[in-house]
């Protein structure tokens, strides 16, 4: 009898052990969850808090008494805000899918639209972040003629982020943006050339791997990568480096399109 209860009495002992140990494992992986959730959202307040002060300032220039603006002035004005409207909403919504909450987030949009242009745009829009002497162009080998449809959002989400790592870690030299497109395949793909330093060899690994293995220490390029590459996924595409370029980084981004 005495046996039987020892018997049980360690068996008791065992399944608590082993239970408790479980549900720490369970804790630290939600603990673990809601890190990465709060370091994802502060970078998302940043971008939101970006757009907002675009959006600031153009209403200050817009609500000058004395100012004369032309159509074409007020044209662009408008654009660029619709634009940063836009971005605020899109990053909202893919709260969803980077939160947890949900497996839809933002819904693609088939749109029509020059890759030329949004080019220049995010070459434009990145201009204040270049440190000086640095010159940043565009290389077009394709035409202006060309358009395609994709959702223009989302693919300018993604080549914003890499303009403004370029911009970031260049402190010297150029950048250059540019695209190809492969008729037959009907596949576009955008590249960012630096001078820079390039992403050292020990980290290359881990650079567009944040969300599958979140080290929550790490450099913010390493995050706004992820990020840029999980939507390039999302638009059937996909992110990467080119480990072959010898002047610095190159990042290539491709993407279907129509």
């Amino acid at each position: 009898m005495m046996l039987f209860l020892v018997i049980i009495l360690a068996f008791v002992v065992i399944f608590c052990t082993v239970r408790m140990r479980s549900q720490k494992e369970e804790l630290e992986k939600y603990r673990q969850s809601d890190r990465m959730k709060s370091v994802f959202i502060r970078a998302l307040s940043r971008e939101i808090r970006t757009s907002l002060h675009s959006v600031s300032g153009l209403a200050e220039i817009i609500s000058k008494e004395d100012l004369y603006l032309s159509k074409s002035e007020k044209k662009s004005i408008s654009d660029q805000i619709q634009y940063n409207t836009t971005l605020i909403t899109t990053l909202l919504d893919e709260v969803g899918i980077f939160a947890g909450k949900g497996n839809t987030g933002h819904q693609l949009q088939d749109e029509r639209f020059s890759p030329n242009r949004l080019c220049q745009r995010c070459i434009d829009g990145n201009r204040i972040n270049l440190q000086d002497g640095v010159r940043m162009n565009l290389r077009n080998a394709v035409g202006e003629a060309l358009f395609v449809s994709a959702d223009r959002h989302l693919v300018e989400l993604v080549l914003n982020k890499l303009v403004f790592n370029a911009c970031k870690f260049t402190k010297k030299g150029e950048i250059t943006v540019g695209y190809d497109f492969a008729p037959k395949e009907r596949v576009l793909t955008f590249y960012v050339e630096d001078t820079g330093g390039g992403i050292p060899r020990d980290r290359r690994q881990k650079a567009f791997g944040w969300f599958d293995d979140p080290d929550l220490d790490a450099d913010q390029t390493e995050f706004d990568l992820s990020v840029a590459r999980k939507l390039a996924v999302k638009l059937n595409g996909y992110l990467r480096e080119d480990e072959t370029y010898q002047n610095g980084t190159r990042m290539e981004f491709s993407l279907p399109v129509r």
